[in-house]
C-alpha cells in the first residue's frame, strides 16, 4: 500500500488542477494547463521525499529492534547456561529447569511478537519443546509421545567443556583481554564434567559414539626387581679364590657349592641338604664344580689335576680322569665330552664314554684358565685366562675339529673370569674383565671382533644372560661388591644389587632364568629373585616346576 501512496497523490493533484481550470469557465487553458503540471511535479517530489525519510527512518527503527532483539536472546542464553549448570547435577531437576527456561522465555519474547497458544497448534502440527537440553538440539515432539520420555531423553549431560559461572569474573576477563598489555591471570574456568553412560532406549541425534568397554592402552610393567637378597646363606670355608669356580645350578634344582674340602647338594624342591664327598689328603682341595647339562651328573675338579665324576641320584662316584699337571679351575659340559681347564694353560677334552677318555688338548693360554663356556649351538667354545686373552674355538657335537683357535681377542687388560654365550643370539658372546679392565665386552663370531663395551667400574666375576627381559646380569668384586643388571643393547644400567660385605667370586642362574645365587669371600651365599616373570606377559611355565619357592626355608647353612 505504501508504494502507491506517490501515485495517488499525483492523481489527486492533476484532478485539482483541472477543477481549478473548469472554475475559469474554460475547458484548459495552457496557463492552467502549465500551472497544473508544475503543481503535479512539485506534489510528486514532494511525496518521494517524504517516503524516502520515511523509510530510512523504518530501517533505523527495525535495526534497533534487531540489536535490542540479540542482545536479549544472549542474556537469555547466558542465564539459560547458567542455570544449566547449577541444575545439571542433579538430573531429576530438568523438568523444573525446563519449566523455569521456558517461562523465561516466554516473559522475552512476549514483548516483540504475540504469543501463540498451544490450542491453535496442538490439533495440526507437533510443538517444538525448548528445556535444557544440554549435548543435544532441540527435538520435536511428536503428539503420540509423552513428554516424561522427551525429558528423559534430553537429559543426558554432553558437554565436554562447561564454563563454571561462579568461579569467572567476567568483566575483569574481559578487562584483561582487551588491554594492552595482559597480564597471565586465568580469565575463563571450565569445570571437570564426568559424561555418563547413555541410556538403554536413548537415540544420538548427534552420532556421537559412547563406548563402555575397557580401554586397550598396555597395562605398565608391574615388575620389582628388590635390591636385597631373599636369603643369605651361611658358608663357611668359602675359598677367596677369583680364579676358581665352585658354585653351580643344575636343571633339576640342585644347588652344589664346595667349601674347601666339601662338596654340598641342596634340593630346593624339598629343602634337603647333604653332603656328596669330600677329597682325601689334607692338602687337597676342590677346585671347581660343573653338573651336566641334564643335571644327572656332577663333574668335580681338584687340585691335584683330577676330575671325578658323580652320580647325584646314587651319590656314588663313578670315575676318576687324570691328566692335568696342575689345578683344574673350571670345567664345562658339551654333550658327553667334558672339557677342563687347568692352571698350566692347557685345555682338555674327556670323553666319558671311553676308557681313554683324553681325546684331545688345546694349548693357546700361557697362564691359568678361569672360564670355559661352550655355545648354545655347541659350535664353539670359549675360554678365558689370566692371561687377558680370549679364544674361541671351533667345534661340532662336541667333537673338537681345530687345535688352533678361530678368534683371539686381546682387548681385555685382565684377566677374564665372567664369560656367557647370548641365547637368543647364538653368535654373541659376552666376557668381563678383572680389577683393571672392569669392563663387559660384547663379540660377534661372524665378524670376529669387539661391537660393543659396557663400563661396569668394578672387578666382574661372572656373567648371565636373561632371555625374557633380555638384559645382562654380572657379579662384581673390587671395589663395590655388588650384583649389575644391563639393559642389552641400550647398555643401561636397571638395577644395582647390594648386600655383600667383601668381593662376590661365584654366580649361578636358577634353570629357569629367574632367579641367581651369588657367593662372596664374606662366606655367604645370596639368593636375588631379580627375573620374577611378568605377570602381563603370558609365557609358558615348562621348565620351572622346579623352581625353588618357599623351599629355601629348609636351608640354613652349608657344614
Amino acid at each position: 500500500m505504501s508504494s502507491l501512496l506517490p501515485f495517488k497523490l499525483a492523481l489527486l493533484a492533476v484532478r485539482l488542477g483541472f477543477k481549478r481550470a473548469f472554475k475559469n469557465g474554460f475547458f484548459i487553458s495552457r496557463q492552467a494547463f502549465g500551472t497544473c503540471t508544475l503543481q503535479l511535479i512539485y506534489h510528486i517530489f514532494l511525496t518521494m521525499a517524504q517516503f524516502s525519510i520515511e523509510n530510512r527512518m523504518r530501517a533505523i527503527t527495525m535495526n534497533l529492534s534487531e540489536v535490542n532483539l540479540m542482545s536479549s536472546k544472549k542474556e537469555n542464553q547466558i542465564s539459560k547456561n547458567d542455570q544449566s549448570a547449577k541444575l545439571g547435577k542433579s538430573l531429576c531437576n530438568g523438568s523444573i529447569n525446563m519449566s523455569l527456561n521456558c517461562s523465561t522465555n516466554s516473559q522475552s519474547v512476549a514483548t516483540k511478537t504475540p504469543k501463540r497458544t498451544e490450542t491453535s497448534f496442538s490439533n495440526k502440527t507437533p510443538k517444538m519443546t525448548q528445556g535444557p537440553t544440554l549435548g543435544k538440539p532441540n527435538s520435536w515432539k511428536s503428539p503420540g509421545m509423552g513428554a516424561g520420555v522427551i525429558r528423559k531423553a534430553q537429559n543426558i549431560l554432553g558437554d565436554r567443556m562447561v564454563p563454571s559461572r561462579s568461579t569467572t569474573d567476567f568483566e575483569a576477563a574481559h578487562h584483561k583481554m582487551t588491554s594492552e598489555d595482559p597480564s597471565g591471570d586465568r580469565v575463563l574456568s571450565y569445570q571437570t564434567v564426568q559424561i555418563p553412560k547413555p541410556q538403554e532406549a536413548y537415540i544420538n541425534h548427534q552420532k556421537a559414539l559412547y563406548s563402555a568397554s575397557s580401554s586397550t592402552q598396555k597395562k605398565p610393567s608391574t615388575r620389582f626387581i628388590p635390591n636385597t637378597a631373599d636369603r643369605v646363606l651361611d658358608a663357611p670355608a668359602m675359598m677367596n679364590d677369583y680364579y676358581l669356580n665352585l658354585l653351580d645350578w643344575s636343571q633339576t634344582n640342585f644347588i652344589s657349592v664346595a667349601l674347601d674340602k666339601q662338596v654340598y647338594l641342596w634340593n630346593a624342591a624339598s629343602g634337603d641338604i647333604q653332603e656328596l664327598m669330600e677329597c682325601e689328603g689334607d692338602d687337597n682341595y676342590i677346585s671347581s664344580v660343573q653338573f651336566t647339562q641334564d643335571g644327572s651328573y656332577l663333574a668335580i675338579g681338584l687340585n691335584t689335576g683330577c676330575v671325578e665324576l658323580w652320580d647325584i641320584q646314587q651319590q656314588r662316584r663313578l670315575r676318576t680322569m687324570a691328566g692335568h699337571a696342575a689345578r683344574i679351575g673350571v670345567l664345562a659340559w658339551n654333550e658327553h665330552v667334558l672339557s677342563s681347564g687347568s692352571r698350566s694353560g692347557l685345555i682338555f677334552h674327556h670323553d666319558v664314554r671311553i676308557p681313554q677318555h683324553l681325546v684331545a688338548s688345546l694349548e693357546g693360554h700361557t697362564q691359568e684358565v678361569c672360564s670355559l663356556k661352550w655355545s648354545g649351538d655347541h659350535r664353539f667354545l670359549a675360554s678365558g685366562g689370566n692371561d687377558n686373552l680370549v679364544h674361541v674355538w671351533e667345534g661340532t657335537s662336541g667333537q673338537i675339529t681345530r687345535n688352533t683357535p678361530l678368534h683371539v681377542f686381546n682387548q681385555h687388560q685382565a684377566a677374564v673370569k665372567g664369560m656367557a654365550w647370548c641365547p637368543w643370539q647364538s653368535r654373541l658372546l659376552a666376557t668381563g674383565g678383572g680389577t683393571n679392565d672392569r669392563s663387559i665386552k660384547l663379540w660377534n663370531m661372524n665378524i670376529g671382533d669387539c661391537v660393543d663395551t659396557i663400563d661396569t667400574k668394578s672387578q666382574v666375576s661372572g656373567i648371565f644372560w636373561n632371555s625374557e627381559y633380555q638384559e645382562i646380569i654380572s657379579s662384581h668384586g673390587f671395589p663395590n661388591h655388588t650384583l649389575q643388571i644391563w639393559k642389552y643393547p641400550t647398555k643401561a644400567k636397571v638395577a644395582e644389587l647390594t648386600g655383600h660385605d667383601e668381593r662376590i667370586l661365584h654366580l649361578a642362574m636358577s634353570p629357569g632364568e629367574t632367579a641367581v645365587m651369588s657367593a662372596g669371600a664374606d662366606e655367604t651365599l645370596r639368593l636375588w629373585n631379580c627375573f620374577q616373570t611378568d605377570p602381563n606377559k603370558k609365557k609358558g611355565i615348562a621348565g620351572r616346576r622346579n623352581e625353588p619357592r618357599s623351599a629355601l626355608d629348609a636351608m640354613s647353612n652349608f657344614r
